[in-house]
């Protein structure tokens, strides 16, 4: 049967289609001269309408390829290089942006200079095309040439796909394509006389924080009731920095949670072959940190600092995971609504003192209103020896708390849970979940924080030796009940947490912590701040820090060492048998190696 088809010219398949094409640079055979299934008798695009007739595994590869878009891009996707045209190799970034793009419906994409995002979106967007029926996209961008761009993005890869992976074209020029499943696309510059004209069921629209700030506003109010009220519609904005802006505002909520859309981040140190010295390289050539920010830093202020630099960034990546719940015995006949308390997957929090192991634990504490604006979080961490690698990098120590660290195993947030429920619910979790002496409390008393702390010591559960004790103030002698965060004290303990951070004293490991510390830093007005969205969860963790100030730290390190697995004990041992005459070895600035399998030792 496949043979009379293949006789006539009805029917085209892979092997017809190569032999035109393999006659015609033989004999030099003009296209035009002869049936082709070619539009406007260009080898590289499929004719819209033709009969095509797929072998087996050209049928298995298409189903492969419409379920999974990275697999689509990795096996046949090219794109334009320094080199010409070559095979595109996904970053690692890229490949978890095409899944969320595929896993989420709305997407906002932040990116510096140069990271792929276009390449990734075009992907993305004829991957989207290809395998679906009578849609319509739409690419709108600051300019012309962007939207020509983007449009020639896409033509490169659909060009060098197989044939059998090509749309039957029917339209194909400078800024429309059309497609016989149906599927279109038109790219525009968006104007304040700009409009879509048509249903649009996927819009991307590129560096969006671009686009003449007079008219964005309104246009996008206008055109995202009519796309978001499809139940299939679909949404990317992509862009660099540039102020504050409608683009900050979306990427604002969609990171603190308000909006639908997925905030997606690239940072210039995740690009290949970026690194410190580039950085220095690239400022020189810019003329100041403030046009690299600007550009590459992912900053809508550009005259701000973050706390972190991208050394330390690029590490947490690493051990970055979403946090789960757990159900817990003690919380299940409170008051106290404890869906939102998370543990790492990796953590089991039930029967923690019953097993007979020493563990210890901080509990950070940042409390708020309750009224549905900020958050109260509550952080917790765990007193662990550094994995083997870190214990035997170490360049520079004092004694053996130096080779622990304060490892993030939980947490909690809320914007509407009240004291006196807060009050129940550590409680619960500092004497239930936990074990009273297992714990150190950090509680910041600046916000209601003074108020909680009373009203847990009024109960019978929760008493005072549980609770991290500081100076107030910088000239005070007198220890008292919690962190007190003044303009100095703040700056002492984010600065702190700066360098804990880099030297693995501290070890975040949930996604949202981690994107908060991202954009933590200091504003041009001295202030220590989030950038772009919530900081609670990032003020716990500066909260944390004042357990290495006095003896805290130290103390609940002497309570686990004994129990500690025999290998850190022995690692441990031998490189405190490398201390100096002066107590200590090497530069207390370096870092920590550069790369670490957090979970293989802490887990």
């Amino acid at each position: 049967m496949a043979e009379e088809k293949q006789q006539g010219s009805n029917y085209w398949t892979t092997e017809r289609v190569n032999k035109i094409i393999q006659n015609a640079d033989e004999n030099g055979v003009d296209f035009k001269d002869v049936d082709n299934p070619f539009h406007e008798n260009d080898p590289e695009l499929r004719r819209g309408g033709i009969l095509y007739e797929y072998t087996e595994w050209e049928v298995d590869e298409f189903k492969k390829c419409a379920s999974d878009v990275t697999y689509f891009a990795n096996t046949y996707c090219n794109a334009m290089t320094d080199e010409g045209i070559r095979k595109i190799t996904l970053r690692d970034y890229q490949e978890q942006i095409l899944t969320q793009y595929q896993e989420h419906r709305f997407n906002i994409f932040l990116s510096p200079r140069q990271s792929g995002k276009t390449v990734t979106s075009s992907i993305f967007l004829l991957w989207y095309l290809l395998f679906n029926f009578d849609k319509n996209a739409m690419i709108l961008a600051n300019i012309g040439d962007t939207a020509t761009e983007l449009m020639d993005k896409i033509k490169i890869i659909m060009k060098g796909l197989p044939f059998f992976l090509k749309p039957g074209v029917f339209v194909y020029n400078v800024m429309t394509m059309k497609f016989d499943n149906g599927c279109r696309i038109m790219a525009k510059t968006t104007t304040k006389q700009s409009s879509i004209g048509f249903t649009v069921h996927f819009l991307y629209m590129d560096e969006f924080a671009h686009i003449n700030p007079n008219f964005i506003g309104q246009f996008f109010k206008s055109v995202y009731p009519t796309i978001s009220s499809s139940k299939i519609s679909r949404i990317i904005i992509t862009s660099t920095p540039n102020g504050m802006n409608k683009f900050y505002e979306i990427y604002k909520s969609a990171i603190d949670g308000e909006n639908g859309f997925n905030p997606i981040r690239v940072d210039w140190w995740q690009v290949p072959g970026r690194d410190e010295e580039w950085k220095r390289k690239e400022i020189a050539n810019l003329g100041s940190e403030e046009d690299f920010n600007q550009e590459y830093g992912n900053q809508f202020l550009s005259s701000s600092k973050l706390l972190l630099d991208s050394y330390t960034l690029k590490k947490l990546k690493k051990t970055e995971v979403e946090f789960v719940h757990k159900e817990l015995l003690p919380f299940q006949n409170s008051i106290v609504d404890y869906s939102d308390l998370k543990w790492h997957p990796n953590f089991n929090p039930t029967n923690l003192w019953e097993d007979g192991e020493n563990k210890r634990f901080v509990i950070a504490v940042d409390t708020a209103g309750g009224g549905g604006g900020d958050y109260t979080a509550v952080n917790i961490l765990k007193v662990s020896p550094k994995p083997i690698a870190l214990i035997e990098d170490r360049k520079f120590f004092e004694d053996e708390s130096d080779f622990f660290s304060l490892l993030q195993v939980g947490l909690y947030k809320s914007n509407t849970i009240q004291i006196e429920e807060l009050k129940v619910f550590l409680e619960l979790l500092c004497t239930e979940v936990f074990n009273p002496d297992q714990v150190k409390v950090a509680i910041e008393v600046d916000y209601r924080g003074e108020y909680l702390i009373e009203k847990l010591l009024v109960g019978e559960k929760f008493f005072s030796e549980m609770l991290v004790f500081t100076r107030h103030t910088e000239s005070s002698r007198q220890m008292k009940m919690g962190i007190k965060m003044t303009p100095k004290t703040k700056e002492k303990y984010c600065e702190d947490l700066k360098i804990n951070t880099r030297n693995s004293r501290i070890i975040p490991t949930e996604k949202t912590t981690i994107l908060e510390l991202s954009n933590f830093g200091e504003t041009s007005k001295g202030i220590y701040q989030s950038q772009v969205g919530k900081d609670d969860i990032a003020m716990t963790l500066v909260v944390a820090n004042s357990v290495f100030e006095y003896q805290d730290f130290n103390y609940l390190v002497m309570d686990i060492y004994d129990t500690i697995s025999e290998k850190y004990k022995n690692a441990i041992s031998k490189k405190m048998g490398e201390l100096g005459e002066n107590g200590m070895i090497g530069d207390p600035t370096s870092r920590e190696m550069e790369t670490y399998n957090v979970f293989k030792d802490f887990f």
